[in-house]
């Protein structure tokens, strides 16, 4: 990732983001194997942007593999944002364009979706609605579809949504 990048995290406060994505994506940054980015944590959850950092600080220092210090969370701290998900979409194209001035340029967009099948759909749906899905890639957390047949199902579907997008 050379260039500046956009991350949002849907599930952002699961099991799977709280053990391994926060704080993969932690020592990513500080081992500087990805460029500048900003990341957004989208969820169910009534956090704010503090409460969020609050709750991935935890998620970083207790399924770490390594040591966090004091000067390496208040880096990766800073680089945090959260939308409720309750907020719609408007909410997260908001908080999308405020990190994405931060970031400068024209960031590429990383979309991870930790969420369980029949809400990933529903999440497209959600970055469509927000303007998001250009300069973007998305990485759904298996298992995708219930069996072969949900799973090319599923696919259709976002397809045809992020086909109408061009």
């Amino acid at each position: 990732m050379n260039e500046p990048h956009l991350i949002v995290i849907f599930g952002a406060t699961g099991d799977l983001a709280r053990r391994k994505l926060l704080p993969g994506v932690m020592h990513l940054i500080e081992s500087e194997l990805v460029a500048e980015c900003r990341i957004i944590g989208v969820s169910l959850d009534e956090f704010d942007d503090d409460s969020f950092r609050n709750f991935a600080e935890e998620a970083c220092r207790e399924h770490s593999t390594r040591s966090v210090s004091a000067e390496q969370w208040a880096s990766f701290a800073k680089k945090l944002s959260y939308v409720n998900v309750k907020s719609g979409p408007e909410a997260l194209a908001k908080a999308a364009a405020v990190q994405e001035v931060e970031l400068g340029g024209t960031p590429l967009r990383l979309h991870y979706l930790s969420v369980p099948p029949k809400a990933a759909l529903d999440v497209i749906h959600t970055l469509d609605a927000a303007n998001l899905v250009d300069r973007s890639r998305i990485i759904m957390e298996k298992p995708f579809g219930t069996d072969l047949a949900s799973a090319k199902a599923l696919k259709d579907q976002i397809h045809e949504v992020l086909d109408e997008q061009q």
